[in-house]
């Protein structure tokens, strides 16, 4: 009989984006996974027939539909070395001039990890991204009737996102 494998079970996690948010003073409240999707061809095509009168379907795999995408979550705050800040001076990078911008995409991108971590604080798990930029912001809706902070939802992009351990 096969052994149980232990299960991961991630107390914190640590979000790093080279340049943007690296070493201990990066905090976010929340990161999710992508999904991936892939794309398949011949899906509902017969592709022939067995001597039997069986119809032969195909189904191939054609790689992975387009970008990645995540978001996270950090708090709001006006300190230029904090989360929020510098991870919104990214996003003015990124987007184009004409939407108030600096156009300067292609020389903005990043890489970075998402590492999931044990109650001992021991990395169980981690996952890579690279060629990443912001390519979406959401601050949270001003409500004085509310006790919680303001928070900035960013949607990272990237070309490859891969788990490494």
């Amino acid at each position: 009989m096969a052994e149980l494998n232990t299960p991961i079970a991630p107390s914190s996690f640590y979000l790093e984006i080279k340049g943007i948010a690296e070493g201990e003073e990066a905090i976010f409240k929340s990161v999710n996974i992508p999904n991936y999707q892939p794309k398949v061809q011949g899906g509902q095509q017969a592709v022939g027939t067995t001597k039997g009168g069986k119809t032969i379907w195909q189904v191939n795999s054609a790689g992975f539909e387009g970008l990645f995408n995540f978001d996270c979550v950090c708090i709001a705050s006006g300190d230029g070395s904090s989360t929020s800040v510098k991870m919104y001076k990214w996003f003015e990078e990124c987007l184009p001039a004409s939407n108030g911008g600096k156009s300067k995409w292609r020389d903005s991108t990043k890489e970075g990890s998402i590492t999931a971590y044990d109650t001992d604080g021991k990395e169980v798990a981690r996952w890579d991204f690279l060629v990443a930029w912001p390519s979406k912001y959401k601050c949270a809706d001003l409500d004085i009737t509310t006790d919680s902070y303001i928070e900035e939802t960013y949607t990272i992009t990237c070309e490859k996102f891969n788990r490494t351990k």
